[in-house]
């Protein structure tokens, strides 16, 4: 059911497929993820006229916050940066995003030509949940079904 009018998925699945290593990377326990659209405002200014608008699409920053539970990711992580190391070419990848919605549909997205990087590798403490993030961006979003 719809929450104040505004629909509202009620469930995320998240797959990173790496370019690269042409394998899927397991992100973890997610536990948010901070999807933001970007862009380059463009003006035109005639003489003697009024000023027009528009945005140019500029891909998406993806945040994520996620619950260390392995070592997966931080392993992925290392071999990215050996692999840059040595020279190998870095290819993109692409985020899978599957949403149940309020009413039983599926929506299935791609956000295309993505690299991430894990900026926080945790605060690690004893008796502690390790909390980390990991930052992406895309190219595009397409709709798969």
């Amino acid at each position: 059911m719809p929450v104040n009018g505004m629909n509202v998925g009620v469930d995320y699945s998240l797959l990173y497929y790496d370019g690269t290593s042409g394998t899927l990377v397991n992100l973890g326990d997610v536990q948010n993820v901070k999807i933001t659209g970007l862009k380059h405002d463009v003006k035109s200014q005639p003489y003697n006229d009024v000023p027009r608008y528009g945005y140019v699409p500029d891909g998406y920053k993806i945040d994520f916050t996620i619950t260390r539970i392995g070592s997966v990711l931080e392993d992925a992580m290392v071999a990215f940066e050996k692999n840059f190391n040595t020279g190998q070419i870095q290819k993109p990848g692409y985020l899978q995003q599957t949403t149940v919605n309020p009413d039983g549909s599926i929506s299935r997205y791609q956000y295309t030509g993505m690299v991430i990087f894990m900026g926080d590798h945790g605060d690690i403490a004893r008796d502690k949940v390790v909390t980390q993030s990991l930052e992406g961006y895309a190219s595009t979003k397409v709709q798969i079904a």
